[in-house]
């Protein structure tokens, strides 16, 4: 052995482990593929163990040199509502938005900063309905003014969690529709599951060997699209719906590097959310009470952002609130279906119906997606029993008529249209028997409470010779004598 060896040997038994797997993750390939086996047998490791080591490591040093910003946060202590005012007149400066949304984006970007003392952190969703809504505008004054801001047109399910584990950033995804429209898959529930904290993880076999490893998926989300996304991810958002400008609505067009230009402004921030930090998370604020629970728990991080900055901050998030949520809101597919099922049962009188019965009125209705449920294609008995055994409602064998087929009966829907349809009221079924001595037996239901139903199935008698007869319209309060 050489003098140079002796000294390269003595230089490689005073590094450590991680120094020798930093070195070895300079190399190139071909320079380390020559070295590999022989230091990880200098180690006392496998070579695969090796490998997946000085693997992540080039990830992770291309990741931190290339796509996550690292700032110096205000050198003095900064003033929440000055920086606020100057996040809201860089919006001001370059959008014109709906009612409410400047002064809930403003305050959502400044989260950023804070995020991790939150148990819930909402997304926030932008979208409008038509191109030239100023979405690409939006997206750019949040990644110039969020905190640590990763912008990307597209991303794959692995480098979500990936670089949220790495860097923390906040991830603002362009061109959603494209990639996520349609979508039930592992994407949308990665994107889904960094809504809570405590359930922010996702388990992924990794490196050679496959071993399970925990992700983060913890971070603050932007995502914007043409149209809306799936009702899981609006779910966990604040809506942010962008509209075209008018004419005379004019503002100043974005030109240069708007992200250089605001370093200072993101400087405060940062300086911002370090001296308050202990004090967001000790001291939260819950919004008033909405009917959409959901909806309260995205805005606990708002609110208690306003309330420590002051001002006119808390009244303004207040008055974002009530205008952002108290749109009402588009059911969703499942919930549709339960109302057309309830319209079709209260029309029709009947208290059962088969599939075939019921899945063509479906069909029938007017401006509902059932006509062309699935490329195009109407409605089946089978897509249907697949959306109804999402509530526990199973079809039932039994005889109309001269028809024997399986069907659904309305007392199979009473408890779930109480439950996801709680405004609407619902027929009081009675069952109707065979009256022995007139020609028809009629049974009434209940006429207590604002919505009054009478339910009106007529059977033959014993001694009659009536056939069934269904009264196309149901009797008032005050037609009834009893």
């Amino acid at each position: 052995m050489g003098v140079e060896e002796q000294i390269q040997d003595l230089v490689l038994v005073r590094e450590t482990d991680e120094e020798v797997a930093t070195r070895l993750s300079k190399l190139d390939f071909m320079e380390y593929d020559r070295v590999r086996e022989e230091e990880a047998k200098r180690l006392d490791v496998r070579v695969s163990t090796l490998d997946a080591l000085v693997k992540n490591l080039r990830y992770e040093e291309q990741v931190s040199e290339s796509i996550v910003e690292e700032i110096e946060p205000y050198p003095e202590p900064v003033s929440g509502v000055e920086v606020m005012g100057a996040i809201e007149a860089t919006i001001n400066r370059f959008m014109v938005l709906p009612s409410g949304a400047s002064a809930a984006l403003s305050a959502w970007i400044a989260c950023t900063y804070v995020y991790d003392q939150f148990h819930i952190f909402p997304k926030l969703i932008i979208h409008s309905p038509q191109k030239r809504c100023g979405k690409s505008t939006a997206l750019d004054i949040v990644e110039a003014l969020s905190n640590k801001a990763l912008f990307s047109s597209s991303i794959s399910q692995a480098a979500i969690y990936r670089v949220i584990e790495g860097h923390r950033p906040t991830l603002i995804i362009d061109e959603a529709d494209t990639f996520l429209a349609g979508r039930n898959d592992e994407i949308v529930g990665i994107i889904n599951s960094g809504h809570a904290k405590n359930r922010a993880f996702v388990i992924r076999s990794d490196g050679d060997d496959h071993d399970p490893k925990r992700f983060s998926t913890w971070a603050p989300m932007a995502i914007a699209g043409i149209k809306k996304l799936q009702d899981t991810i609006m779910d966990r958002g604040i809506v942010i719906e962008l509209r075209r400008k008018m004419v005379d609505e004019v503002r100043e067009r974005m030109t240069g590097d708007l992200k250089q230009e605001l370093k200072p402004l993101r400087q405060k921030l940062m300086r911002w959310g370090l001296d308050t930090a202990t004090l967001i998370k000790k001291q939260q604020i819950e919004p008033p009470k909405l009917a959409n629970d959901r909806a309260i728990d995205n805005w606990v991080s708002l609110f208690t952002v306003a309330h420590h900055i002051g001002g006119e901050w808390p009244r303004k998030v207040n008055n974002s609130y009530h205008i952002l949520e108290s749109k009402e809101e588009e059911p969703t597919t499942d919930i549709m279906l339960l109302e057309d099922i309830k319209l079709i049962f209260d029309q029709s009188f009947k208290d059962q119906m088969h599939s075939e019965d019921l899945v063509n009125h479906l069909i029938d209705l007017e401006e509902r997606p059932w006509s062309e449920w699935k490329r195009g294609k109407p409605m089946t008995k089978n897509s249907l029993a697949k959306l109804l055994g999402a509530f526990g409602i199973k079809s039932q064998q039994f005889r109309e008529g001269i028809k024997n087929a399986k069907g659904y009966k309305l007392e199979q829907f009473i408890d779930v249209f109480s439950r996801y349809l709680p405004e609407t009221p619902f027929p009081n079924v009675t069952s109707l028997q065979p009256n022995e001595y007139g020609g028809l037996g009629v049974t009434f239901g209940d006429l207590s409470g604002k919505a009054k139903y009478i339910k009106e199935t007529l059977q033959p008698s014993n001694d009659g010779g009536c056939n069934d007869v269904t009264f196309q319209k149901p009797l008032s309060e005050e037609e009834v004598t009893i």
